[in-house]
């Protein structure tokens, strides 16, 4: 190890949190030991963070004070994570509709920092951050890198869908040691060897970046018959659904294991550790799995739903997601106490709903179309609860077995009842994001829960 990331931790990091008033080290070094609590002690911390937070909303948050008095509910009526059932969900249209009522009257304006969720489904949404759970948040995802040997002042790099054009976040990267790399949506062959280039240079100790990104440069690297020389530690996926095929190649071009991490609107929600099992952010997240105004029950599938305890100035209490996960028994061989969760199936808008009751989630047609040849990309949307349009680009590979194997296999597992149309385009081009959506369901998830 080079001399930087001892004197970045020794001396520049904590300038740059004095100068920024965030606590990430502090929480860093806590969570590091938090980690190894019992589950009772955890949920023992959980409860009394939310009934900090439920006083603060109820008397600073007009937003959810109105909804206390709607409800006849006092404060003292939230006393554990089971009480949250009494007070409703928080979807993104109320967020939209609600959102200065949304805001806490008694903080100063210093504290709230302004943030846009990526909008992979089409509609970025605006939200506030607290400084304190901006704080808890980066040292939530400090932790989970360092359990793929990371640590703060390391180098590593950042690949991005988005370029990096404000120049204070430019010497920000230069500070932190990483190498920021935008990769457009149009990468080809040429551009991808450049990518290679500054990241063999960079010597990083973990590459983060979208799963999807990551994927096409693993696809370029066993096309070309390379591997990642450098001495890395890890590959850390995020923001999207990382499917098993995608892990596979990217762990056997980098040569290294990947973490994949899960969050939504400024809350890290769950990481992978060592044994691959992802692990809640217990000490800073609570987070339900429902079907309809139901708990699921372990190993079922259920609608996620997250109450951040640290975002003051902007609480979200039960916030839906827009995802889909199954809740697991809460044992890891690592010995960490934090709970854990079994999958993550992907955004509610990802699944597809049978007419029969079922669901066909996005994995189930990655690995139908992986082993397709004809089939360059596909993209699945459902229009009714009975209606599915594929679009296909395909190549000369693909054949009319190709054609009616498609059709037969979807059938088969959704039902005779469901029409499925093929059309083939020249391309089908990713969301404003950046990122490409497999599955577009235009019918809610809870379509047979009503």
């Amino acid at each position: 190890m080079g001399l930087y990331p001892k004197v970045f931790r020794k001396l520049i990091f904590p300038l740059l949190e004095f100068s920024q008033g965030t606590k990430i080290q502090r929480y860093l070094s806590w969570l590091n030991k938090t980690q190894w609590w019992k589950s009772e002690e955890l949920e023992k911390l959980q409860n009394k963070k939310l009934r900090a937070l439920i006083k603060h909303a109820y008397e600073n948050v007009p937003y959810y004070h109105n909804i206390f008095r709607r409800l006849n509910l006092r404060p003292e009526d939230i006393k554990t994570k089971d009480d949250l059932d009494k007070l409703p969900i928080l979807t993104k249209k109320d967020i939209r509709k609600n959102l200065p009522n949304l805001l806490a009257a008694n903080l100063p304006k210093s504290r709230f920092m302004e943030r846009y969720s990526s909008g992979s489904t089409g509609e970025p949404l605006k939200y506030y951050l607290d400084t304190e759970a901006y704080s808890y948040g980066w040292a939530q995802t400090f932790r989970c890198w360092g359990w793929a040997g990371f640590e703060v002042g390391d180098p590593y790099i950042k690949v991005s869908l988005n370029p990096r054009t404000n120049f204070i976040k430019k010497i920000q990267d230069r500070v932190m040691n990483c190498t920021y790399i935008y990769a457009s949506a149009d990468i080809d062959e040429s551009t991808f060897q450049s990518y290679l280039k500054i990241m063999e240079g960079a010597k990083p100790k973990i590459i983060r970046g979208y799963a999807s990104s990551m994927y096409l440069f693993a696809r370029f690297m066993e096309q070309q018959g390379l591997t990642f020389s450098s001495s890395l530690n890890a590959v850390m996926t995020t923001g999207e659904t990382l499917f098993t095929h995608w892990r596979e190649l990217i762990e056997s071009s980098f040569n290294v294991d990947v973490y994949d991490g899960y969050g939504a609107e400024g809350t890290p929600m769950a990481f992978e550790c060592e044994e691959h099992s992802y692990h809640k952010c217990d000490e800073t997240a609570i987070i339900e799995f429902l079907r309809g105004d139901q708990h699921v029950s372990i190993g079922e599938m259920g609608e996620i739903v997250v109450t951040n305890l640290d975002n003051y100035a902007m609480p979200l209490i039960r916030y839906k997601v827009g995802d889909v996960g199954k809740p697991a028994e809460n044992y890891c061989p690592c010995g960490r106490g934090l709970s854990i969760i079994e999958s993550i199936e992907g955004r509610d808008t990802d699944i597809i709903v049978t007419p029969k009751g079922g669901f066909l989630v996005v994995h189930f047609f990655t690995i139908l179309f992986e082993y397709i040849e004809g089939v360059t990309q596909f993209q699945v949307v459902q229009e009714k609860i009975d209606k599915l349009k594929i679009n296909i680009v395909k190549n000369e590979k693909f054949t009319e077995k190709d054609f009616n194997h498609i059709v037969s296999w979807i059938k088969k597992h959704a039902g005779e009842e469901m029409n499925i149309d093929i059309e083939f385009a020249d391309s089908i081009p990713p969301t404003k994001s950046g990122k490409r959506r497999f599955v577009i369901s235009k019918v809610p998830i809870d379509y047979h829960w009503r």
